[in-house]
């Protein structure tokens, strides 16, 4: 079964450059690296430009467990954390085709 997760992050203005180049390099060596990635993608919302979220499509949720353990992920997820607006926490959500 598919799993797709929305991760809305919301970046600090001082920081949106520094967030947009991780993201950009974790989608490269997600695409290049890890098995089970159908889609992975970064967006920026048209109303808020500090409002930008990952979406991701994976094989199952034994595929995204193995991103989220790669040395890819570890080492550029603090990245984003650290560019984070403290006023707004980000939120991921992991969802599943309903049958």
């Amino acid at each position: 079964m598919s799993v797709r997760v929305v991760a809305d992050n919301y970046i600090r203005p001082d920081a949106v450059s520094a967030f947009i180049a991780a993201a950009k390099e974790l989608i490269v060596e997600t695409h290049a690296n890890d098995k089970g990635c159908i889609s992975y993608g970064l967006y920026r919302d048209l109303a808020d430009p500090q409002h930008l979220t990952v979406l991701e499509e994976w094989e199952s949720q034994e595929a995204l467990d193995a991103h989220s353990a790669s040395a890819h992920f570890q080492r550029l997820f603090p990245a984003f954390a650290a560019a984070a607006d403290p006023a707004k926490p980000g939120v991921v959500s992991i969802y599943v085709p309903v049958d």
